[in-house]
């Protein structure tokens, strides 16, 4: 979720438009995840029947698709396999055979970190005629196959009056959160509102809310204001890739869905500006599996959560006369990367079948709640 304060300006339309549906996209990369060498990127004819052409591990005795195996050989396979892989054996009562389960891999990028450290900037500028704060900070996290981030950018601004303009006052909020899926980033929600004031002028200003780029919402605002807060969500986009999980090329189809709420009150005068952008963004993950080859069975369990983050930041401006008092203020509530994603096949070897998982993402959940930026004063800006 994110969070933008500021005081400004009155309500006098809200548009929301029909948004288009999710986009499916493919790894931008092209290429298929392979975890060991014994099972490089491969495929297959559609429908080619891979149960019982798939060797065993253990070398006790040797593997033929033509031949019988007594009960005793089939207990020395199946308990060899167990030993060999670390794997426990589970009874199917569904078909009477035995299965050996068998956790493949956990990948490196399954819970590991690999981001930029986040960046901020506080430039202030001062002339003779503008005064200006500002603030604004950029944060990733996860990596290449799903991670997120956010971004916000705030300042108040106050233009001393010329010989051909009055004097104005100007606010911004503006924030953003994106996810990412499989190496591709997307920007899914943004929300922003500016206004500004002058004497004889325009006092006005627009809120806007985005989501993958398109606008969902909007509002005109003058005076002082408050719509009706915005509660919304949907699937933002899908992203496949394609992991080799034992013999079998599993295509994974990761989705990513969440939401946002929005509320907008303010005031905007000739020498007030006040506008609080109160807004939360949140995305989280399911995700689907896909095959072109016959086996026992297969899929993905997934319970991911990218972000869900609170950016509250306030910023006003007041000037009446000689004197511009001003506050900027910005708070970090950021929950992210919470549970894991596990794709499985299995396959029947003549009496037992065999089960490869492969752990693509395991995320125990971080939390940060901090001050980003507290900030405020009063100004004579000599002009008296």
């Amino acid at each position: 979720m994110f969070k933008t304060v500021f005081r400004a300006a009155a309500l006098m339309a809200v548009v929301v438009p029909t948004l288009a549906a999710a986009q499916d996209y493919q790894d931008p990369t092209g290429s298929t995840y392979v975890m060991e060498q014994k099972y490089p990127a491969a495929t297959y004819p559609s429908s080619y029947v891979m149960n019982d052409t798939v060797s065993w591990d253990t070398s006790i005795v040797p593997f033929s698709a033509a031949r019988s195996y007594t009960a005793p050989e089939q207990d020395t396979v199946v308990n060899d396999e167990s030993r060999i892989l670390n794997a426990p054996v589970y009874f199917d009562f569904s078909d009477g055979l035995r299965d050996v389960d068998y956790l493949q891999k956990v990948i490196p990028e399954a819970n590991t970190q690999f981001v930029p450290i986040p960046t901020q900037t506080q430039p202030t500028t001062q002339t003779a005629q503008v005064f200006e704060k500002s603030y604004n900070r950029d944060e990733k996290f996860g990596n290449n196959i799903f991670g997120g981030g956010y971004y916000v950018n705030a300042y108040v601004k106050a233009t001393t009056a010329t010989s051909s303009a009055p004097k104005k006052v100007e606010a911004l909020g503006e924030g953003y959160v994106y996810g990412k899926a499989f190496n591709l980033e997307k920007e899914i929600v943004r929300g922003r509102a500016y206004i500004s004031g002058q004497q004889g002028g325009s006092n006005t200003g627009t809120a806007a809310l985005y989501a993958m780029g398109q606008q969902i919402w909007s509002a005109n605002l003058t005076y002082t204001f408050a719509p009706t807060p915005i509660n919304w969500s949907r699937t933002f986009f899908s992203v496949s890739k394609t992991f080799m999980i034992g013999p079998v090329p599993v295509t994974v189809k990761a989705s990513l869905s969440g939401g946002v709420r929005l509320s907008v009150t303010g005031e905007v005068t000739p020498t007030v500006a006040r506008l609080t952008v109160n807004a939360g963004g949140f995305a989280n993950v399911s995700a689907s599996a896909g095959i072109n080859i016959v086996i026992a069975s297969f899929g993905v369990s997934c319970d991911l959560r990218l972000v869900n983050v609170n950016l509250p930041t306030t910023g006003e401006l007041f000037w009446p006369l000689c004197t511009l008092n001003w506050k900027l203020k910005s708070d970090l509530q950021l929950n992210y990367l919470a549970g894991t994603l596990q794709g499985f096949v299995k396959v029947k070897i003549l009496f037992f079948k065999k089960t490869w998982k492969v752990t693509i993402a395991s995320w125990p959940g971080f939390t940060k709640n901090f001050s980003l930026l507290n900030i405020y004063g009063s100004l004579n800006l000599g002009i008296c």
